[in-house]
């Protein structure tokens, strides 16, 4: 599956990409794109598709969805633990073997430009942003209380990351009326953000990562809490 994931999933996006901008470049100045050149375009693909794979809380929705439907809580109820936690650890353990990929990415960002600093920052984003997207997919997944099936959550997670989180365009690209929007939402932090300061590092834009992650995963931990105490209260199961 792994092999699967890095291969298929991750390597056909990209070369798709890679047709695409090409086309693009050919037919168009300097001038005429905003943001990055072409090579620049090529890395913030690689990384943003090698982001994706790592911040998929697909698996996160379905466990937690599984275990609403069937009746399993009352087992995670009773351990030394809280089920968010529990969570967490299966979470972050399961997203390990994706984080190798960035680490080669920005080692080989470093090794080639001679220039360490956003491949350092890239890779401390990129951890940072594991912690948001597990609190978001968290939050997600306790739709699970209310509805029949998680399918239209996990659409929604799908359709969150690639669009606002950045998949699709670079931020640059999008025209100034929707750009705050593209700015400010916690999507970009899992997937651009990170990609953003690869590419071009500075101070400005590492405070403005910064702040933006601590103020939305202060407001999502809240969130999360808020709303599994709510959930819980309207669970019921028979047993465990």
């Amino acid at each position: 599956m792994l092999i699967t994931d890095l291969l298929i999933a991750t390597g056909i996006p990209f070369f798709i990409q890679f047709a695409v901008w090409t086309f693009v470049y050919e037919g168009a100045s300097a001038e005429e794109l905003p943001g990055y050149s072409l090579s620049e375009m090529y890395l913030y693909y690689i990384a943003v598709l090698a982001l994706g794979r790592l911040n998929n809380a697909y698996d996160l929705i379905m466990n937690v969805s599984n275990h609403v439907h069937q009746g399993q809580l009352e087992c995670f109820f009773a351990k030394p633990i809280s089920y968010i936690q529990y969570s967490f650890f299966i979470f972050y353990g399961a997203a390990l073997l994706y984080y190798v990929p960035l680490l080669m990415i920005a080692l080989w960002v470093g090794l080639s430009s001679g220039e360490w600093v956003g491949a350092i920052g890239f890779i401390v984003f990129s951890a940072l942003s594991l912690l948001l997207c597990f609190l978001l997919g968290f939050l997600m997944s306790l739709a699970a209380f209310w509805l029949t099936k998680s399918d239209m959550i996990i659409s929604f997670q799908v359709v969150f990351t690639s669009v606002v989180g950045g998949t699709l365009l670079p931020l640059s690209y999008w025209p100034e009326t929707i750009q705050p929007v593209m700015q400010y939402n916690p999507f970009r932090l899992l997937i651009s953000g990170p990609a953003e300061f690869l590419l071009r590092p500075s101070v400005a834009l590492a405070q403005e990562l910064i702040v933006l992650l601590i103020i939305w995963l202060v407001l999502i931990y809240g969130a999360c809490h808020m709303t599994f105490k709510l959930a819980s209260a309207r669970y019921s199961g028979a047993g465990g």
